[in-house]
C-alpha cells in the first residue's frame, strides 16, 4: 500500500534526522531514493557507473545509463504514453559482459573507444562518473602545449 510506504520512509527520514543516522538503501524505485538519499551510487552489471550527491545527479546525471533510469518514471499523464528511452540492443550477459564499457551494447552515445576500454573514474559535479562521454584527458590531449 502506498500511504503505509510513504509512512515508513516518513519515518526513516525523521530517524535519520534525529539521530544522524546512515542506511544503505538498495533500490529501483527512484522516488524513494530520491526523497531518502543524500549520495547516490548507480550500477549496471553489478558496476558503479556513477556516485554523486542527489541534487546533481538528478539534475544532470553524466552517465547515459542514470540518463535512461530517469527517463523511465512514468508520469501519471497517460496522453504522455511510456517514454522511448533509445535503449536497444541486447541485455548483456552479466556472467559474461561485453568488452569496454559494458553499457555500450545499449547506450545510444556508444563511441568505438565504448567498444574498446573500459572507462576510467572520472570527476563530476558532486561525485565521480565511469564514462568515456565525460573522460577530459582526451580533450587535453588535442589542446596544443
Amino acid at each position: 500500500d502506498v500511504s503505509v510506504q510513504a509512512q515508513i520512509l516518513n519515518l526513516l527520514q525523521d530517524l535519520k534526522q534525529e539521530f544522524g543516522l546512515t542506511y544503505l538503501l538498495i533500490s529501483h524505485n527512484l522516488a524513494v531514493i530520491e526523497h531518502l538519499a543524500d549520495r547516490v551510487a548507480v550500477m549496471y552489471l553489478g558496476r558503479i557507473v556513477e556516485e554523486r550527491s542527489r541534487e546533481s545527479l538528478f539534475a544532470r546525471p553524466g552517465h547515459p545509463y542514470t540518463q535512461a533510469l530517469l527517463d523511465s518514471v512514468l508520469t501519471p499523464d497517460p496522453h504522455l504514453g511510456i517514454p522511448d528511452l533509445g535503449l536497444h540492443g541486447t541485455f548483456p550477459n552479466p556472467m559474461s559482459p561485453p568488452s569496454g564499457c559494458a553499457f555500450h551494447p545499449r547506450c545510444p552515445a556508444c563511441m568505438a573507444v565504448c567498444k574498446e576500454k573500459s572507462p576510467v573514474i572520472g570527476r563530476m559535479e558532486g561525485g565521480t562518473v565511469r564514462c568515456h562521454l565525460r573522460d577530459t584527458s582526451k580533450t587535453l590531449e588535442l589542446m596544443p602545449s
